[in-house]
């Protein structure tokens, strides 16, 4: 029998020895310690802040209880960036996942040319700041020099010309689609890596059962797509309650308030009118929306989503 001593002197266990140190300390505590730091903290102190009411400047904060939270519940802007929230979120979900998916699916079935490129194009946009695309826009939508309106007048549709953000009622439809222009190629990726994962067997089957191509998305490819699918909603979630980029390079929130959103109104709240603590309750509420949502999307889409 082989002793302790002898066994920790071995060469081979002393490297599994550091190596299994070496994985505990950066694989499991230094993400954790960054995890409570970076997000834990922020979280634990903003719902701690919005029991309070505090200009950011005052040296001590006087303490309200849930008052931040009765004045949100009766607040009108409040109830105006929940539903402004809420189309953001539908346009996110009908535009760049239903655009994302049909990309993809026409890259898989080689129905494009230079697909490789295709899918590079479409992607670029995502790593582009949101900033930079909403100054682009800027430029493209302008209704009197902007390239798009030029077009439109150009080919005899100069009916369709429109202050696209200046007109409260397509405004935040505009920033939308803007918005999901540039998140297409989130979806397009999973959505390409997913069909990746179908059997091409199953595609092969099925057309030699004389399925077109929308036989195949509708039968084949999108039920055995549900795990994406739940992925991408999740992603589209959060990205539409993260709205704020575009809204304050483009409009902040004008035309009569109707393209302001959750985020936006935290940060007006916060650092703009010096309330902090009204700042905060917005973000906690935010947060609990965000969690809800998720949670019941899960419990929906991933409902099977794995049996198949």
């Amino acid at each position: 029998m082989i002793s302790s001593a002898k066994r920790f002197d071995d060469g081979t266990f002393v490297g599994y020895a550091r190596q299994h140190l070496f994985v505990t300390v950066f694989g499991i505590v230094a993400p954790v310690l960054v995890f409570a730091c970076f997000i834990g903290y922020p979280i634990i102190y903003t719902i701690y802040l919005s029991f309070f009411e505090w200009n950011g400047m005052a040296p001590h904060k006087k303490f309200v209880g849930v008052a931040n939270y009765a004045y949100l519940f009766h607040d009108n802007y409040f109830y105006i960036a929940l539903v402004n929230n809420a189309k953001w979120l539908i346009v996110s979900l009908v535009f760049p996942v239903s655009l994302g998916f049909l990309i993809a699916y026409v890259m898989k079935a080689r129905l494009v040319f230079a697909p490789s490129l295709l899918r590079t194009i479409v992607f670029f946009p995502v790593t582009m700041s949101l900033i930079a695309v909403g100054l682009m826009f800027l430029l493209i939508l302008n209704p009197v020099f902007g390239a798009f309106d030029t077009l439109l007048r150009s080919v005899g549709l100069g009916f369709l010309v429109h202050e696209w953000f200046g007109d409260y009622h397509i405004a935040l439809y505009t920033l939308a689609v803007i918005s999901g222009w540039a998140f297409t190629g989130m979806p397009m990726i999973f959505y390409f890596a997913g069909l990746g994962d179908v059997p091409k067997e199953t595609f092969d089957a099925a057309r030699i059962e004389g399925a077109g191509h929308w036989r195949m998305i509708r039968s084949v490819a999108l039920p055995q797509l549900r795990p994406v699918t739940a992925i991408i909603v999740m992603l589209t979630l959060f990205e539409s309650l993260r709205a704020f980029d575009l809204i304050a390079v483009l409009t902040k929130g004008a035309p009569f308030g109707t393209t302001n959103v959750l985020g936006y109104l935290v940060y007006m709240e916060s650092f703009w009118n010096s309330r902090f603590g009204y700042g905060a309750a917005l973000s906690v509420v935010i947060l609990v929306i965000a969690g809800s949502l998720a949670a019941v999307l899960l419990g929906k889409v991933l409902k099977g989503a794995f049996d198949v």
